[in-house]
């Protein structure tokens, strides 16, 4: 792991780490969240997704940090999300999970919707945490 990778894992950490709840760590509320989407589970609980998520382990995820145009954001903002425009801090990264190529919002929606109605363009800096199926291993027959 690099450097640079090693200081975007931490700030991806960090961001987490505001939404923890007590007694778990930003594995567990990562993966709290990604259920939370609404593009995962709707508000009266109905899977969205062809089958149920996965619980994310720390070997299947590495990350990257890029700059998206806020007309790639926006769509990752569920219409059941709230409007809110007031982010409590505007100079975060967009957090991003991606998983089998499509990318949901972990945490951002303030920082979104504010660029959004003030018509700021970007690029703007999103960290994406990239998901893969584990690694299975099948014996054959003796």
């Amino acid at each position: 792991m690099t450097a640079g990778d090693q200081s975007t894992w931490d700030e991806a950490i960090a961001q987490l780490g505001f939404h923890a709840r007590p007694g778990h760590d930003w594995l567990d509320t990562l993966n709290r969240l990604w259920r939370k989407n609404r593009f995962v589970m709707s508000m009266d609980g109905v899977l969205k997704l062809p089958q149920e998520p996965p619980v994310l382990t720390r070997g299947m995820l590495s990350v990257s940090r890029e700059h998206w145009p806020l007309e790639r954001l926006v769509p990752l903002v569920h219409i059941d999300a709230h409007d809110r425009a007031r982010p409590k801090q505007d100079d975060r990264p967009i957090l991003l999970l991606e998983w089998q190529g499509r990318h949901f919002l972990i945490d951002g929606i303030n920082r979104i919707n504010r660029r959004k109605r003030d018509g700021l363009a970007g690029p703007h800096e999103v960290i994406v945490i990239h998901g893969r199926a584990p690694c299975t291993t099948v014996q054959a027959e003796r």
